[in-house]
């Protein structure tokens, strides 16, 4: 006699809001790492079948992300070990960061902060414990051409192995190093978020030893993603004493172009472009990421160099042939205010710029700032 399929069995229950709650963190989480959309109900199964502990604390740590990265920084500036849910948690925002661009964001991550994703992923990879069903998986957010020889062709007819997914990784890294290279591995966050999520691994103390030297790199990875989700910087409560005593920033000039500074709250200043001449233009610029694109776009518009164009979320800026030779322009989004340069007015913008940013009161503040809000 044979025995009868065995019925999937259908458990109903009723929730309350704040359990609905963390079942919607738990569905953004899973989401964020697989790019798939998953339902209420496979969510709360997967979290019945596998009652991991430090999986909950994820999700009960995502319901005030802002206060939980705080706390994280203010535990891995004091070397205290982090919990596996906090490196989580930290990677999850990573991840955010690196996949936060568009068409009008061209400064991506730089090719260090990738490679420290990367160096971040072979050294918690080296913890892992058994086999694993997500080896397949990785390397689908890796460049191909990265991958060795006989695995380019993995469709089904050659299993992924440990050893071809670290091989991957070192030459994406290697990669990384090399101007020509046409491919970021802007997935590569992914991989880091699954390996912590999804993978045994070793006790909390070894995992924290091999993520540690990567903490400043991830750092300003999760501040930038928070910062894309949130739209505000990871900042600590403001102390009235701390505010009282702030220096004035002097202000700087060259070749008849003065730049002000006027402090704000924590770290924050913006600052007050003055041009030459008695009824000439001033232009502000306020806040960490209209300071930061502007200096990018400063850099990228080199003399120097044939680039004829900067197209960035706040300014847009260019480079033409003038009556008296090249000139150079930009023109603020939320504005329209277009302002344009000869071309050696221009080179001495940039060396004012480069100048100020060389004095010790600017850039401790801005050293402050990139830790708020991450690298834009």
């Amino acid at each position: 006699m044979t025995d009868k399929p065995r019925q999937q069995q259908t458990l109903s229950l009723r929730i309350n809001e704040g359990l609905r709650e963390r079942l919607y963190r738990a569905k953004q989480l899973v989401a964020s790492r697989t790019g798939e959309a998953v339902s209420t109900s496979d969510i709360a199964k997967r979290l019945l079948e596998s009652a991991r502990e430090d999986r909950l604390e994820v999700v009960d740590l995502m319901a005030d992300p802002t206060r939980t990265l705080l706390q994280i920084r203010r535990k891995g500036e004091a070397d205290l070990v982090l919990s596996k849910a906090e490196w989580t948690v930290l990677v999850y925002f990573v991840q955010q960061g690196l996949e936060a661009f568009s068409g009008d964001t061209p400064s991506r991550v730089s090719s260090e902060s990738l490679i420290a994703v990367l160096d971040a992923f072979l050294a918690a990879y080296g913890v892992r414990r058994g086999p694993s069903r997500w080896d397949e998986y990785y390397l689908g957010n890796l460049p191909l051409d990265c991958r060795p020889p006989k695995a380019k062709g993995l469709e089904g007819t050659e299993k992924a192995t440990m050893e071809i997914v670290r091989r991957t990784v070192t030459e994406t890294r290697r990669c990384l190093g090399e101007p020509q290279t046409k491919h970021a591995p802007m997935l590569a966050g992914r991989n880091l978020n699954v390996l912590l999520e999804d993978e045994h691994l070793a006790d909390t103390d070894a995992l924290d030893r091999v993520l540690r030297p990567f903490w400043p790199a991830l750092w300003r990875l999760a501040a930038r993603g928070h910062y894309y989700l949130k739209q505000k910087p990871l900042r600590e409560p403001i102390k009235i004493t701390e505010e009282m005593f702030k220096p004035a920033i002097p202000p700087q000039t060259e070749a008849g172009f003065t730049l002000s500074f006027a402090r704000g709250e924590g770290n924050d200043f913006s600052v007050l472009l003055s041009f030459p001449g008695p009824r000439a233009l001033q232009y502000p610029i306020g806040d960490y990421p209209r300071l930061a694109e502007f200096r990018a776009m400063l850099a990228a518009l080199d003399p120097e160099k044939a680039r004829a164009q900067w197209k960035g979320e706040h300014f847009f800026g260019y480079q033409l042939d003038g009556e008296e030779g090249v000139e150079f322009s930009f023109r603020a989004r939320e504005n329209g205010i277009t302002v344009t340069f000869s071309e050696k007015e221009w080179k001495a913008v940039r060396e004012l710029f480069r100048r100020a940013w060389e004095v010790p009161d600017v850039r401790l503040a801005w050293d402050g700032l990139i830790l708020e809000y991450g690298e834009l």
